[in-house]
């Protein structure tokens, strides 16, 4: 019994670590540049224990792409949750971590997860899972006296999804960094948004976290 509850744990280390690796090696080399034969080697492992877990890159892609999300997930429902945090330092913290990851994605990495189709499946549920957080979201910001309740925050939504969509077809990241894009995004459709109150929050908190 113990014998298998060890086996157990290492093959679900070993999962996690094979995720971890794999990703950092999408995001700083792109996704196609890095071969499965690759990640064996780096993780000092046979090729067949790797294709024992994970049957193809494609697969291995998703997991790792959902392992992130998970992770993301878990950070800011628990930031969210602490009382002494509003609708403003909610955004901040998004706005923080996104620019961490973004400085350590190579542009190729979004060029070629486009390739693959059962990812951009899994980011379009998401993305509809979402929408409802995100009113909710804005509610809360409209309660706390941050964002103006004269906005139809449904429209405000698509109009953002289309930027953000426009931005990824037409590869504006190869032009301009995303960590520009991201920074104009945040300052038009939240600050536009934000009430006198909500603005002097946004401010000081953005300037003060930079």
């Amino acid at each position: 019994m113990h014998k298998n509850s060890s086996q157990t744990n290492y093959r679900q280390q070993l999962r996690e670590k094979i995720l971890q690796t794999s990703m950092a090696e999408f995001m700083s080399k792109g996704i196609r540049a890095v071969k499965m034969d690759d990640i064996a080697a780096l993780l000092g492992i046979s090729k067949r224990t790797l294709y024992e877990i994970y049957s193809n890159k494609e697969e291995l892609l998703l997991e790792g792409v959902k392992y992130q999300e998970e992770q993301y997930d878990a950070h800011m429902k628990s930031f969210e949750k602490d009382p002494s945090h509003n609708v403003i330092d909610i955004i901040i913290e998004f706005y923080n971590r996104q620019i961490r990851w973004l400085s350590g994605v190579n542009p190729l990495y979004f060029s070629d997860i486009h390739k693959y189709d059962q990812v951009m499946s899994y980011f379009e549920a998401r993305d509809s899972e979402r929408k409802q957080d995100k009113m909710k979201f804005y509610q809360r910001g409209v309660r706390e006296g941050v964002f103006r309740d004269d906005v139809d925050y449904d429209v405000l939504s698509r109009i953002l999804n289309a930027s953000i969509e426009y931005v990824k077809q037409s590869k504006m990241y190869k032009e301009y960094d995303f960590t520009r894009i991201l920074n104009n995004i945040i300052i038009l459709f939240i600050r536009g948004v934000c009430t006198y109150d909500g603005i002097r929050q946004f401010d000081a908190l953005l300037n003060s976290r930079l």
